[in-house]
């Protein structure tokens, strides 16, 4: 339900993306497994897209005419290859020999028109709609590639694929995938389109999600239409990645998943504040977590701000639901995923009030505020943030996957609201003055003794970095 996603790919995702589908994609997007949220980190990084004006690429062709097609392999029980190949006409091939030549192919920058939507879908931003009634929540997204090293370049894997088929959309070669969905409660990104757009060398990955069904996402594809443009403000302008980088993004995640720290010394993690204690944010700003509250309900929460995640959380009494963790064996090239078992485990609100103070003489404006909940853990003067549940010796399953609102740890809710998006930005904060600001989670009832909070603008959850451990976590165990 929640994606971000995009394990694959959408990606913890640049903010900027992050907003158009907040918590859906992060949770579900992976890989080879949509509707799973295995790594939050990676998912922004990979899907990292840049945008830039036409630009040429040399490729070596055969002289005659090139048919380039894309199509599925199948790669062991439940494994795809999706890759797009070349070949000569057999026309052309008239002759004792055939000439390599070399032909510089113009890739133009494109807008996008998509001409069919089911009824009750909306156009949330640039390639990305979902219905009226679950906004943001579903519906499909679009990713492109810039095929910038040639079309036949194209080739990408999956495994856990269910069911997969080779399809024209309006004349161009796609393949459709389609993955487990084990939790029909949630909307899950569980199936994927690819699209060989070979005209402009550009491939489409549309992700798909549950409340779409395959006849429909086969009509969008088939209505969706890239036509060159040389209006780089066109609102409609293809934003892409290019085929050649994207390799390279996936190995900088890895490395940045190298280098990054779930662990440090508790010395290095001594700069720890106490619930009252003021301590300096940077550049003339400093702030104090005042009050923490923990309630089995949501009634400390501003209803007016509230959107549907939190509203489901609760029972007809207004009590907070449990969460549901599934345990799952992850599918691959030879096996799909499946639940090997679950349990349901209470879920508390935690509500922290903090305040900002401007300790400059001049006025600040557009305060960047963040407020993130990792759970830490102290292992043998080690301290250790604890991502997940991991499975132990002879246990079937790999994967813990947390269904509640309790398994983000950024802030869910805040009541403070400005900025051009008006999101999580102060307006204003002038000399002297300090702002409060209420922020608040769902958490797992079992997780209150490892909570600390991570004030630092940067943000980050899932790792030690020095700017947060310079800044210091917040204690707020209970």
């Amino acid at each position: 339900m929640r994606l971000e996603d995009m394990r694959y790919d959408f990606p913890k995702m640049p903010k900027e993306m992050r907003d158009m589908i907040e918590r859906e994609v992060e949770k579900q997007v992976k890989m080879e497994q949509p509707q799973f949220r295995k790594n939050r980190r990676r998912t922004g990084r990979i899907a990292a897209a840049s945008l830039a004006a036409v630009m040429l690429c040399g490729t070596t062709v055969f002289a005659g005419v090139n048919i380039y097609r894309m199509q599925q392999e199948k790669t062991g029980a439940y494994g795809v290859k999706v890759d797009i190949s070349g070949s000569v006409k057999d026309a052309e091939r008239s002759t004792d020999f055939v000439v390599e030549t070399q032909k510089t192919i113009l890739i133009p920058n494109v807008k996008l028109e998509v001409g069919y939507l089911p009824e009750g879908m909306v156009k949330t931003e640039n390639g990305k709609y979902s219905f009226e009634n679950a906004l943001n929540k579903g519906g499909v997204s679009m990713a492109f590639f810039r095929m910038d090293t040639g079309d036949d370049k194209f080739e990408i894997e999956h495994g856990n694929v269910a069911a997969s088929e080779d399809f024209s959309a309006n004349g161009h070669d796609a393949v459709y995938l389609q993955y487990p969905d084990l939790y029909e409660e949630e909307i899950t990104f569980n199936q994927r389109i690819y699209v060989a757009y070979t005209d402009v060398h550009y491939v489409m990955e549309m992700y798909v999600a549950s409340d779409v069904s395959k006849e429909e996402a086969f009509k969008i594809a088939e209505s969706v239409k890239l036509t060159p443009t040389e209006n780089l403000k066109d609102e409609d302008l293809v934003v892409a990645q290019d085929w050649s980088q994207y390799h390279e993004y996936a190995v900088e995640a890895e490395d940045v998943d190298k280098q990054a720290q779930p662990t440090v010394s508790k010395e290095e993690m001594k700069n720890t504040h106490a619930i009252g204690d003021s301590f300096s944010l940077g550049e003339g700003l400093s702030a104090k977590v005042s009050k923490v509250q923990v309630a089995d309900d949501i009634s400390l929460l501003d209803a007016s701000l509230l959107d549907e995640d939190f509203t489901k959380e609760v029972d007809e009494n207004g009590k907070l639901r449990p969460a549901t963790i599934q345990y799952v064996k992850d599918g691959g090239m030879d096996e799909l995923s499946q639940e090997i078992k679950s349990r349901e485990a209470a879920q508390k609100l935690v509500y922290a009030t903090i305040e900002y103070t401007n300790t400059t003489e001049k006025e600040m404006t557009d305060v960047l505020f963040s407020a993130d909940l990792p759970r830490i853990n102290e292992v043998d003067g080690q301290m250790q943030i604890v991502e997940e549940e991991k499975p132990g010796e002879g246990d079937e399953w790999e994967s813990a996957i947390n269904h509640g609102l309790s398994s983000f740890w950024e802030m869910s809710y805040y009541d403070v609201h400005g900025g051009e998006r008006g999101n999580n930005y102060i307006a204003s904060i002038k000399p002297g003055e300090t702002v409060t600001v209420h922020v608040a989670w769902i958490v797992l009832e079992e997780e209150l003794n490892k909570l600390y909070l991570n004030l630092n603008p940067s943000g980050g959850c899932y790792e030690f970095s020095d700017s947060s451990l310079e800044t210091g976590f917040v204690d707020i165990r209970q």
